[in-house]
């Protein structure tokens, strides 16, 4: 089914240039006027739906809710740690769900019945994936969610319909918006890469994170002027993307972008060009 976009006309660009780019939403009264932006505010309540992305020049920003931990300026971020591995893949579809359905009923397990897994829409503004059996190969974003439970069924409600039936026989796994419950790049990246705060960030407040563009970083090793950086080495600090028995790349990196000046390592910041 397609979407009706016309109840999202609404002007989302302000005085200075910046345009908005919100993720789907249920209702146009959700959608925020955006009087003003500014990356370096934090807020305890959300001015803006969390994913919401901000173009502003070369420069881009998505609107994050922070995890449980403060977090410092210039250190690279990524999206909230899973729970438990399970929730990756093979969740039990519980019941029937037919072509148009938008709820999918799934089984907890004690793995799943985890904190946070156990709180109502925790997953929301993330994914359902279908990833065996019946349906396999869909995706959908997940509007609302009830908790995982010892053993009892929890209801995912997505915003769009299911185009292929799932069965009793279908197997789905759960991913979370990466720009919720945010945390420092620990070694190895555990999460998808999720930009730069320009701030320091309160414990479960909401702030703007750079994504895109020059941003100051923090270096654990000395980095030279257009040199490609990763995260996922050191945790919370960038380093240089070169093979060596110091630095070794795993699978578990992520470059991000290259050096704009120079990097010395542990003490001063330097700027990198986000890619």
């Amino acid at each position: 089914m397609a979407r009706n976009f016309n109840q999202w006309q609404r002007k989302v660009i302000n005085n200075g240039g910046a345009v908005l780019h919100i993720p789907v939403l249920s209702d146009q009264s959700k959608i925020p006027a955006m009087d003003s932006f500014d990356p370096y505010a934090e807020s305890v309540n959300a001015a803006f739906p969390v994913g919401s992305i901000v173009y502003e020049g070369e420069d881009v920003y998505a609107y994050c809710k922070n995890g449980s931990v403060a977090l410092n300026i210039a250190a690279p971020i990524q999206g909230a740690a899973r729970a438990h591995a399970e929730q990756d893949d093979d969740i039990v579809v519980a019941a029937i769900a037919a072509i148009g359905a938008t709820a999918v009923s799934l089984t907890s397990t004690a793995n799943l019945d985890t904190a946070p897994n156990d709180e109502d829409n925790d997953f929301a503004g993330g994914w359902l994936y279908v990833n065996d059996e019946a349906g396999q190969g869909q995706m959908y974003r997940i509007k609302s969610n009830g908790g995982f439970s010892g053993t009892a069924n929890s209801t995912f409600t997505l915003y769009d319909p299911l185009t292929i039936a799932l069965s009793v026989a279908s197997q789905v796994g759960l991913v979370r918006n990466k720009y919720y419950r945010t945390l420092v790049t620990p070694a190895p990246l555990t999460a998808p890469f999720a930009g730069f705060p320009l701030i320091a960030v309160t414990a479960s407040y909401y702030f703007w994170s750079k994504i895109k563009g020059p941003v100051p970083a923090i270096a654990n090793a000395a980095i030279t002027l257009g040199q490609v950086c990763a995260v996922g080495i050191t945790a919370a600090k960038v380093n240089p993307m070169a093979v060596s028995s110091t630095y070794g790349i795993t699978a578990d990196t992520r470059p991000i972008g290259t050096a704009w000046t120079p990097g010395v390592a542990d003490t001063e910041e330097f700027i990198l060009d986000l890619w």
